[in-house]
């Protein structure tokens, strides 16, 4: 099968009888073209098939009103759920966005070099930057920003929430509740928010003379659960687990009643079934994701328009969302 030829603003020019820069201005929507020649114009690309080629029409404007957004989990439904308001929150700042999943633990070179082949805009990570990713901003002036994640460096924004906090809260309810032994499941240390998780727990709960039992990933692995909870029963007997999100906390559920064990106390984070609907309603730490999105929007696409400058580094709050499992 031949692939048909692309149409082209020239050949709506030829059969419409105007010049190709008649025809770019109907496109636009131009104020200084008539509505009938506009009419006429876009009835026959139509009739034509002709289709917009942004490549082009980006490297004639200098910008593509294309956001990368990297992340590292597609199995992950709280970076799916964030992408999806991201995508509705930029589309009303006139961008589009382009998904990058990727195998990497931070956002290295690699990654942001290949997003930029695209002729992005900007670049919005769920990945903590590594120690290239500075330099290459003030290199290549395409901005980044950090979603879920906190940097110290002064060229980068960042928007994340109160992780310390979310540990302090559900140690606390934990606490109220007089559960004893308390479990953290949690992702690598080496990534600050699940650092700060742990940090807020393991206070809370040393503030009451109680030592707290840590699960963690390793950097770069996916986190084996069920030998390291089985063997926490047998040495610990836990009467509570802290999950580092919803989808560990939903894991620890199932692993509980496949193997038979007591049920503790369980609260996650993310609070997921905001969006997805689940028959068992968790305990978990949550925040306005789609407020948390349109934040995160507004920050990349000023950062666009405004140029390098100083860091914002914006904090949201957290909230304790009630459930069946503590």
């Amino acid at each position: 099968m031949t692939r048909k030829n692309r149409v082209t603003i020239k050949d709506v020019a030829r059969v419409a009888k105007v010049t190709p820069q008649t025809v770019s201005r109907a496109f636009r929507d131009a104020k200084d073209i008539s509505e009938e020649t506009k009419n006429k114009i876009l009835k026959i690309a139509n009739e034509m098939g002709y289709v917009r080629n942004s490549s082009a029409t980006s490297l004639r404007s200098g910008a593509s009103k294309l956001i990368a957004v990297i992340y590292d989990n597609l199995m992950n439904s709280y970076f799916s759920i964030l992408i999806y308001y991201l995508q509705c929150s930029l589309k009303e700042l006139g961008y589009s966005i382009m998904a990058i999943a990727v195998t990497d633990t931070h956002l290295n070179g690699r990654a942001y070099l290949s997003a930029l082949e695209h002729n992005v805009d900007g670049v919005i990570s769920f990945l903590q930057i590594n120690e290239e990713i500075p330099k290459l901003i003030k290199t290549y002036n395409v901005p980044i920003l950090i979603v879920g994640r906190r940097t110290d460096e002064n060229n980068i924004d960042c928007i994340c929430v109160d992780d310390v906090t979310i540990g302090k809260l559900a140690a606390q309810r934990f606490l109220k509740a007089g559960c004893k032994n308390p479990i953290c499941v949690n992702e690598a240390l080496e990534i600050d928010c699940a650092y700060d998780r742990y940090l807020g727990f393991k206070k809370e709960f040393e503030a009451h003379g109680i030592d707290v039992h840590l699960i963690a990933n390793t950097l770069g692995c996916k986190l084996t659960l069920e030998e390291p909870l089985l063997n926490a029963y047998k040495t610990h007997k836990p009467d509570s687990v802290f999950c580092f999100n919803d989808m560990l906390a939903f894991e620890t559920l199932y692993l509980v009643e496949k193997h038979q064990l007591s049920l503790p106390k369980i609260i996650g984070v993310d609070n997921i079934q905001q969006e997805i609907y689940f028959p068992k309603r968790l305990t978990t730490i949550g925040w306005d994701k789609e407020d948390f999105a349109k934040k995160a929007a507004k920050m990349m696409v000023n950062r666009i328009k405004e140029g390098p400058g100083l860091g914002l580094h914006v904090t949201e709050s957290v909230y304790l969302v009630e459930g069946v499992t503590s």
